[in-house]
């Protein structure tokens, strides 16, 4: 059984994404299917909500990363073939990623370029073939 946490109070286990009133109660709920089986899960830790997840089998992230003109920076991934444009906020990367005001943004992003682009991903899991906007509220 697959599970994938998709936001702080959203899990994915195989094709479903169950949502959650809190953030302690997505974690109950991700830790019970970690050890028990899914039906006592949902009994123990029911959510709030379920709906089916979005078929999305790749998604790469190109090399390529520009500075937007709003101090932020664009940078693109692959969803099964179709691309799709990404960026992460200036402010995100201030706040988690070190990047100084004065400084070079694209220094940060390239050098946390992998946590940046899981973060991508968890929201092109949840929204496929949508531009993807990671905001400094995004990061937990």
């Amino acid at each position: 059984m697959a599970t994938v946490r998709i936001a702080t109070t959203e899990v994915q286990v195989d094709d479903i994404i169950y949502t959650f009133s809190s953030t302690d109660r997505a974690d109950a709920f991700e830790a019970c299917v970690a050890t028990v089986d899914l039906s006592h899960c949902e009994t123990d830790h029911t959510p709030v909500g379920r709906r089916p997840a979005d078929k999305v089998s790749q998604i790469d992230f190109t090399q390529e990363a520009a500075l937007a003109e709003d101090g932020g920076i664009n940078f693109n991934a692959i969803v099964d073939g179709k691309p799709v444009q990404c960026k992460i906020s200036q402010a995100a990367l201030e706040q988690h990623f070190g990047a100084q005001p004065a400084s070079d943004p694209l220094t940060a992003y390239t050098r946390d370029r992998e946590r940046i682009h899981a973060l991508a991903e968890r929201k092109l899991r949840k929204q496929p073939q949508q531009r993807v906007l990671i905001e400094a509220q995004d990061i937990g």
